[in-house]
């Protein structure tokens, strides 16, 4: 008795734009995500599905709800079903691998089916964990039709294991786009049919996480810039000099003048605000060459909101706007507040500096509210980043 299991990719989650390295680490969904999910909902009107499954993940369970909520089915969590366990390298960013742990991310690079992260798993055995789940799901429901909602690199090991290639042929399958499905057709729960994967044809062009990020190909090479972000040292004289040239930058960009910004100042409020988090001002910075891109700067001082994380200040080398870096910045502040248990990312924007608002209201920050102080009025924005747990 045949029984038949669409795999499906997540929706657009934080790590997929944002650079990172998130395998369980549990992030959100982005808002191009939530423009992806109607249309993979509408892909699944005409199938009849028994069951919808998902990891416990965030941006996979919520993925799950757009299919199971047209159906009228509630969403089944199964921990097994969850992304590769990235161990050491969780949550921090894809280009700084390379320069803390050379051979292992040459490896990843270079044979990804033999490499493991330190304290993780190798593609193929998330890939062969995930798959011996649905495997247990097939025994429980054959011959019924159901979907799983899982994870990139779990799914494409899992392609190989029901190809029945050995690893080394793991690259022929590439990765597939956020929501793309793949569908299998079980004789028991052994007998494996893969009749497609790897299909986002539902998706509109721009919508398409790889073509909007500047992926070249399925084979998930970017053709951006990243960055790592290394904590700033305002001790330090090259460090100091970039953290005042930031923050004059910010404070012009937002007010029209430098008059007001003291260097001593600025040194003494970055010191105070690393005692709190030793990321709480980092300089974005390039791995091969060292240059300095960025500024992220995220006053951990502020203690109004207990729940609240406060910006201190976003700046990009000006040459380097444009390229993609905004995204990498905001997800290096998420990371930072997220870490202290914080619930909403806040900024404090000049009403007059456009650039600021476009940039906030690019990434789905509300205003909530107005602050006033010696520069003037401030919109107060807001973007909620706590992840809400999933009982199992």
């Amino acid at each position: 008795m045949k029984t038949t299991v669409y795999l499906v990719r997540h929706a657009e989650a934080e790590g997929n734009v944002y650079r990172r390295c998130h395998g369980q680490y549990d992030s959100l969904l982005t808002p191009r995500a939530y423009q992806q999910l109607p249309y993979l909902a509408k892909r699944f009107e005409p199938v009849h599905l028994d069951a919808v499954f998902a990891s416990d993940l965030f941006r996979a369970r919520t993925t799950a709800g757009a299919i199971a909520g047209q159906k009228g089915l509630a969403v089944e969590i199964r921990p097994v079903l969850r992304e590769i366990d990235m161990g050491d390298w969780e949550d921090l960013t894809w280009a700084e691998l390379p320069l803390f742990w050379p051979e292992k991310f040459a490896q990843w690079r270079a044979r990804p089916w033999d490499a493991v992260p330190p304290h993780g798993e190798s593609v193929m055995q998330a890939g062969q964990r995930m798959l011996d789940g649905v495997r247990e799901l097939v025994r429980e429901r054959e011959g019924q039709t159901f979907a799983v909602v899982t994870h990139g690199s779990a799914i494409r090991g899992a392609l190989c294991i029901a190809h029945g290639w050995p690893a080394e042929q793991m690259a022929e399958i590439g990765w597939g786009d956020n929501t793309c499905v793949a569908k299998f057709e079980f004789d028991g729960p052994d007998q494996i049919d893969v009749v497609y994967e790897n299909d986002a044809s539902h998706l509109p062009a721009e919508l398409s996480t790889f073509a909007s990020i500047g992926w070249t190909n399925a084979k998930g090479q970017p053709n951006t810039p990243q960055i790592w972000f290394r904590r700033a040292d305002p001790l330090d004289s090259k460090d100091a000099e970039a953290i005042v040239h930031y923050m004059r930058e910010i404070h012009r960009n937002a007010y029209g003048t430098e008059s007001g910004v003291h260097p001593d100042d600025i040194l003494q409020n970055a010191l105070d605000m690393l005692k709190i988090s030793p990321r709480a001002v980092t300089l974005g910075t390039f791995g091969e060459t060292g240059e300095t891109a960025a500024l992220v700067c995220m006053d951990t001082r502020y203690e109004d909101e207990p729940n609240v994380g406060l910006v201190g200040g976003f700046c990009i080398e000006e040459k380097y706007r444009g390229c993609g870096l905004s995204q990498q910045i905001l997800g290096q502040a998420i990371s930072v507040y997220r870490a202290l248990g914080k619930e909403y990312l806040c900024a404090h924007v000049a009403e007059h500096n456009e650039r600021a608002k476009g940039f906030y209201h690019k990434y789905a920050f509300e205003q909530r509210g107005e602050y006033r102080n010696e520069n003037g009025n401030h919109y107060r924005m807001f973007k909620r980043i706590k992840v809400d747990s999933c009982a199992v």
